[in-house]
């Protein structure tokens, strides 16, 4: 009797391992195709496009660097409102 507990537990463990063994088969392959997967090759297309607009963005800013001035405070309302000022607008 005590020689089929040994046997049975091997079993299991042996049976354990190849299911194991069954199911991490599938995900070593899924890994290995990552890089054929055109998700990944369209994300690294889109990384690297956003990393060239950057480089752009920053090539510019480096090339204006202050020479554009910045725009002049301006007041839409100027002509809508009367040339005399108020007590509200004094107080301000």
């Amino acid at each position: 009797m005590r020689g089929n507990v040994g046997v049975r537990v091997m079993k299991r463990f042996v049976l354990g391992l190849v299911l194991f063994a069954f199911l991490a088969a599938p995900v070593a392959t899924v890994r290995a195709e990552d890089k054929e997967n055109p998700y990944v090759k369209t994300r690294e297309m889109q990384k690297k496009e956003s990393e060239d607009a950057e480089r752009a963005y920053q090539k510019t800013l480096k090339a204006t660097n202050g020479s554009i001035a910045a725009p002049a405070k301006n007041d839409p309302w100027a002509n809508m409102r009367g040339s005399s000022t108020t007590d509200a607008t004094k107080a301000k």
